[in-house]
C-alpha cells in the first residue's frame, strides 16, 4: 500500500484489524476441526475421574485405552483440511463485516492498468476517497457454526459428563 495514500495512523489501525480478522478466521476454522479431539479427550479424563480405569480388569482397561487412542488420533485427521486465510480472504471479510462497497481496502494494493499520468491521477484519487472510508473499521467475531456440525449436541454430553466426573472425583 503506497504510504502517501493512507496516513499512517489508519495503517496502524488496519493492521490490528487485520490480525484481529485473521485471528477471527483462524478460530473459526480451526475449532471444529480440533471439537472431536477434545470430546475424545473429555471422555478420557471423564473415564479416569470417574475410577473406570481403576475397576475394569486389565485387558478391559487396555482395550479402552486403544480405543480412545485410535478415536483420539482419528479426530486429529481432518487437521489435515485446514488451510490459513489469505490476505484477500481477510480484507474480504473486513469488507464485508463493516458493509464497505466497492472494494476499498483491496483499492489500496491495486495498480492502474494504464500507465499514463492522466490514468494514475485518477487512480491516485480513486485510492484517497477508498482510504477515507477505511477511518472505522471494526473486526468481525467467529462463526463457527459448531452446531450445523453437531446437530444432537453429542459435545454438550461429553462435557456434562466431564462436569460430573470432575465433581465426583
Amino acid at each position: 500500500m503506497p504510504n502517501d495514500v493512507i496516513p499512517t495512523g489508519l495503517l496502524a489501525r488496519l493492521a490490528r484489524t487485520r490480525a484481529a480478522v485473521r485471528v477471527a478466521i483462524v478460530v473459526e476454522r480451526l475449532w471444529p476441526l480440533l471439537l472431536p479431539f477434545a470430546v475424545v479427550a473429555g471422555l478420557f479424563a471423564s473415564l479416569s475421574w470417574l475410577g473406570a480405569f481403576r475397576v475394569a480388569p486389565d485387558w478391559a482397561r487396555l482395550a479402552l485405552l486403544a480405543v480412545l487412542v485410535v478415536a483420539g488420533l482419528a479426530a486429529l485427521y481432518p487437521l489435515r483440511l485446514f488451510r490459513a486465510p489469505a490476505a484477500s480472504e481477510v480484507d474480504r471479510r473486513i469488507e464485508l463485516a463493516n458493509r464497505l462497497e466497492h472494494a476499498p481496502l483491496r483499492a489500496q494494493s491495486d495498480r492502474p492498468a494504464a500507465g499514463d499520468a492522466f490514468a494514475t491521477a485518477l487512480w491516485r484519487e480513486h485510492q484517497k476517497r477508498m482510504a477515507a472510508r477505511l477511518d472505522r473499521l471494526g473486526a468481525d467475531l467467529p462463526h463457527a457454526r459448531i452446531p450445523e456440525r453437531d446437530p444432537w449436541g453429542l459435545r454438550a454430553v461429553a462435557a456434562l459428563l466431564l462436569v460430573v466426573a470432575f465433581s465426583f472425583s
